[in-house]
């Protein structure tokens, strides 16, 4: 797979008029070399694939990187990237402004003031934005702990407990079931809180008629997945069945339209009209979707103004929702990859509403 990711990166290093790229990101590092180490660089020619590291991880990369020549930099990384330039007479180079700290990006520019500095993140973009079979099963199986870990946490929540013990309840299943780690952002959100979009785990101790959101995620060979469902304890309202429905009936219809050809932005319309005709559009104040892989948020985003067309191979979420201050909030998502004709969705759970029992066993 690193053969050919390297293959498409050079392609479109010739496009742009690029030498050589140094590549810095944890993300894209892995992506192209397949080296999991905490510190390093590669730098790719059209010729020339090398990696740069300290000793700490020289025997790591020469065993995981085996299209990359593997250098120990001893702890000189930019004198190293000065030389490279130098013997492969580089003139153009690529680096990543999104992500490659001020520093460092002085030193590159300190090291090779002759060199010409080019944004090269839309490359990393373009080629991430599609997965291949590989990354797709890595997806697959990490929202399949996903879906375990939900219907496991149905039996356990209770009144009484707190956000805190739900989220450590879902991260050791997960953990347990293969997961080599979760995502940084779990969102477990109860009662009034649960109108959070991103409200992490508190001390707040969920009690009979409290929406229960949980927003999870798995990584698995270092790709995320992601996950929501929205329970309610004890029999729920008709404020909340409401909601809830009308969330369930705008995620429905944008599955319903989801395909190759289909324009990212008129996708988010599609939901987003169903909850503002509900009378409920200023509750809906993020996108539709994102993509995701390496990285939990990654390219395109199925929001307002992103022009993207989906192509066989993207994988994106699908995650609708109402968040109403005072009261509570659902959200549901779904992670789907596109194929040449529709979708698959990936998850596996159940959307209809979850009502748990209040009593304890």
């Amino acid at each position: 797979m690193q053969q050919k990711r390297l293959e498409k990166l050079r392609k479109k290093m010739q496009e742009t008029g690029v030498d050589a790229v140094f590549v810095s990101s944890v993300e894209n590092r892995y992506y192209f070399s397949n080296f999991r180490g905490s510190a390093g660089a590669l730098f790719i020619t059209e010729n020339h694939a090398i990696l740069l590291t300290d000793f700490r991880y020289v025997d790591q990369a020469k065993k995981e990187a085996s299209l990359f020549e593997v250098i120990n930099h001893n702890r000189e990384l930019f004198s190293y990237v000065k030389r490279l330039v130098e013997t492969h007479h580089v003139q153009t180079l690529g680096i990543e402004y999104e992500s490659l700290p001020v520093e460092e990006f002085l030193a590159v520019k300190e090291a090779v003031p002759s060199v010409s500095l080019e944004k090269v993140d839309h490359l990393y973009y373009d080629i991430r934005m599609i997965k291949d079979e590989q990354e797709i099963e890595y997806l697959r199986q990490g929202v399949s702990y996903c879906d375990q870990a939900f219907e496991h946490i149905l039996s356990f929540i209770r009144p009484g407990m707190t956000e805190m013990e739900v989220g450590l309840e879902l991260e050791f299943f997960m953990r347990k079931a293969g997961a080599e780690g979760i995502k940084a952002n779990h969102v477990i959100a109860s009662g009034e809180r649960s109108s959070l979009p991103h409200g992490q785990a508190t001390d707040r101790v969920i009690q009979v008629g409290d929406f229960v959101k949980m927003d999870i995620g798995a990584r698995v060979k270092g790709y995320y997945s992601d996950f929501t469902r929205t329970v309610v304890v004890g029999e729920p309202s008709e404020k909340q069945l409401e909601i809830y429905n009308i969330v369930k009936k705008a995620q429905l219809a944008a599955l319903k339209e989801i395909g190759p050809g289909k324009v990212c932005s008129e996708l988010d319309e599609v939901a987003r009209s169903i909850i503002r005709d509900a009378g409920y559009g200023d509750n809906f104040g993020h996108s539709l979707g994102h993509s995701i892989g390496l990285a939990v948020h990654e390219k395109p985003a199925m929001r307002y103004g992103d022009q993207t067309v989906l192509q066989p191979g993207m994988v994106i979420t699908v995650e609708p929702g109402i968040y109403i201050p005072g009261f509570g909030g659902v959200r549901i998502e779904d992670f789907v990859v596109i194929t040449e004709n529709g979708y698959r969705n990936l998850t596996t759970a159940t959307k209809e509403l979850q009502v748990l029992s209040v009593y304890t066993s």
